[in-house]
This record gives structure tokens, C-alpha cells and sequence, in this order.
């Protein structure tokens, strides 16, 4: 049984505790909950079962106090530095949501500490762990249905759904491509086609529709390493919920099969005849694990010795290098490499 402190209760943290960390109980367990608020600790309380004295404001006083093996870390990107600082000085490994960093240069800075530390870091893409996506990826992977061409994608929000405090501008699009969108659906289109990105090319812009200014939207074009094409819709000013978190569209076309998951089911289809179905319902995958309950399975396994989780740190920095690319192309208006992308970030901090 592995030990775990949990930082940010708040929020998505909420989610966390009432949803996520009970499904791991049987090998991850909290001994302390950190947040900034004190009234968010009360979720800690009353889902993970904390004693006040378990409960914590400052997270120095956390780490000293309670002995542990990681830190769960759920606070918003900007913070995630100043957490993974910590939790190195006090020897601890490390899960944290996405994205790793609040922008690319963040993002190589904890990669170089993590690394010089020796520890152990896995990032929470649930969606690309999701059940339907991890069917996809195994039918392509297959090969039964011959060689993957290209993939599409859609993550089509209705206005509204995204809360935001302020109106949507050019200036704060970038945060809302990230965090609400490009990260997550990008990531499952690298694991798809088995493949890091060669370039992206991102139109990205803000609308204010009948007033409403929360308004992003983004098309975004793919070429993998391995030559395979992607491509992205993704806006949170739709007039409707076409394909929401969790609900996205994802289809894969490959050579004899057009393998299709939207709302959490799959389906493949093929007009070459037998022994390739014209329409057949797949069944999911079975497995007792998915999404972050997965990451956190499969990160307790790392610490003990098994593989690394598929997300972990070394994999995920070209998840990263791969969205803030795109954000860069969608700020100027150009396709960008990257690898070239990751190679200037990475030598501005050697």
C-alpha cells in the first residue's frame, strides 16, 4: 500500500476525492490533504475520510509532518512547479494533472529538476486512458484492419459549459486552448497512431456570439513521425454539445476499416467485404482500471518496480511539446516543427 498526499482539494480536486481516489483505495491510500483554501479541505474530510490534524493549509508544514511516498497534485498549471519543487526537496515521487507545466518553458524547467532528482513523475491524461480510446488504439495496433492513414478528432463544447471569470481575448486563448481542450484530444491522436508529432498547424480564434464572449475554437492539422495525418476540431462556443469531455468523436481510417468511437461506443465499418463487417458494434476492453484511476495504478506499479505508466514524464514532455507547439502556430498563424519546438525550449534550459 503505497501513502500519498493530496494536494488540491478544490475544484477539480473535489472531483478527485469524491470520484477518483476511492476507486484506487485498494492499493493508494492519503495520509494528508493539502489546499490553500480551508474550506476546500472539507471535501478531504468528508470523501478521503482525513482527521482535521491531516488537513493542511501550507504544504511545507505537510511534507515535514507526514511521512509519504508521492504527492497527488491537482492545483492549477501555473502552481504545478512550485508543488514538484517540494515534493523533490522531500524525496517524494510525483503524480500531476495536465498539463506539467503552465507553459512550454515550465514544462522542460520541472523535466530537468525531476531528472536530476531521480524521481518518478506521471502526468493524469485520463482521456487518452479512457475505455473507447483504448479500444481504438488496440484495433489499429491490431493491424487486422490494415495500415493506418489518418485520424480524426472532436471535442465540440456547448457555450457555457466552460466557465470562465473573465471574457475570452486573444491574450487568455492560449490558457483555454490548454487547459480546455487541444491537451487531452492531441494526446490520444499521438497514441493512436503510435507516433510523437512532426508538425502542427493550429487556426485558433475567439467570437463573441449574442453577447457571449466565452467563445474559443481551434482546427487543427497533424503530421506524425510515422507519416500518419490528424486532425482536430475543438471549440467551447458551439450552440450545441455535439461530443463533450469524455463524449468526444474519434475515428481511425484505416486501410480495410473505419473504426469510429463518439459517446463512448465503437463501431467499424468497411465496404470491402467479407471478413471486414459493413457495420458491426466493437465491444469495449475489459480491464479494472481507466482513465486517472489507471495512471495512479500503473505509477504505484512503476514505484514498485513494474514498467513505466504510459503518461510518465520522459512520454509526456512530447505531449507537451506537441500542445504548446500548436498554441504557438495558432499565435502565429505558422506551421511549427516539433521537434525543432521541443530542441529550442530544451537548449534554452541545458
Amino acid at each position: 500500500m503505497k501513502r500519498f498526499i493530496q494536494v488540491g482539494t478544490g475544484g477539480f480536486g473535489e472531483y478527485w476525492c469524491s470520484t477518483v481516489l476511492p476507486r484506487v483505495a485498494s492499493f493508494a491510500t492519503p495520509v494528508a490533504a493539502v489546499d490553500v483554501r480551508p474550506e476546500a479541505l472539507q471535501n478531504a474530510r468528508h470523501y478521503l475520510g482525513l482527521p482535521q490534524e491531516r488537513c493542511y493549509t501550507d504544504l511545507e508544514t505537510a511534507l515535514r509532518e507526514v511521512e509519504a511516498d508521492f504527492v497527488n497534485i491537482v492545483v492549477p498549471p501555473q502552481i504545478h512547479e512550485s508543488v514538484i519543487d517540494a515534493a523533490i526537496a522531500h524525496n517524494l515521487d510525483i503524480v500531476c494533472e495536465k498539463p506539467l507545466g503552465g507553459d512550454m518553458d515550465a514544462c522542460v524547467r520541472i523535466y530537468r529538476k525531476v531528472k536530476a532528482a531521480g524521481r518518478k513523475l506521471a502526468v493524469t491524461m485520463s482521456h487518452r486512458l479512457e475505455v473507447e480510446k483504448q479500444t481504438v488504439q488496440s484495433m489499429v495496433e491490431s493491424g487486422k484492419y490494415g495500415k493506418l492513414q489518418y485520424i480524426v478528432s472532436r471535442l465540440a463544447l456547448r457555450r457555457g459549459d466552460v466557465a470562465r471569470r473573465e471574457p475570452m481575448t486573444a491574450e487568455n486563448l492560449v490558457a483555454s486552448l490548454v487547459n480546455n481542450g487541444l491537451i487531452h484530444n492531441l494526446d490520444t491522436m499521438r497514441g493512436v497512431s503510435g507516433s510523437n508529432a512532426k508538425s502542427v498547424y493550429l487556426n485558433g480564434w475567439t467570437s463573441s456570439l449574442d453577447g457571449y464572449a466565452d467563445a474559443a475554437s481551434s482546427l487543427a492539422i497533424l503530421e506524425m513521425e510515422n507519416g500518419v495525418r490528424a486532425s482536430l476540431e475543438f471549440s467551447s462556443g458551439n450552440a450545441s454539445a455535439m461530443d463533450g469531455w469524455s463524449d468526444e468523436y474519434l475515428r481511425a481510417e484505416c486501410a480495410y476499416g473505419t473504426i469510429v468511437a463518439d459517446h463512448r461506443k465503437v463501431t467499424v465499418r468497411s465496404d470491402f467485404g467479407f471478413p471486414y463487417p459493413e457495420t458491426a458494434a466493437v465491444p469495449l476492453r475489459r480491464a479494472p482500471y481507466w482513465d486517472h484511476a489507471l495512471v495512479l495504478h500503473d505509477f504505484v506499479r512503476w514505484l514498485d518496480g513494474g514498467e513505466a505508466p504510459t503518461t510518465n514524464l520522459e512520454e509526456n514532455l512530447n505531449c507537451c511539446a506537441l500542445t504548446y507547439a500548436a498554441v504557438e502556430s495558432a499565435m502565429t498563424g505558422t506551421v511549427v516543427d516539433v521537434a525543432q519546438f521541443l530542441e529550442r525550449h530544451l537548449n534554452a534550459h541545458g
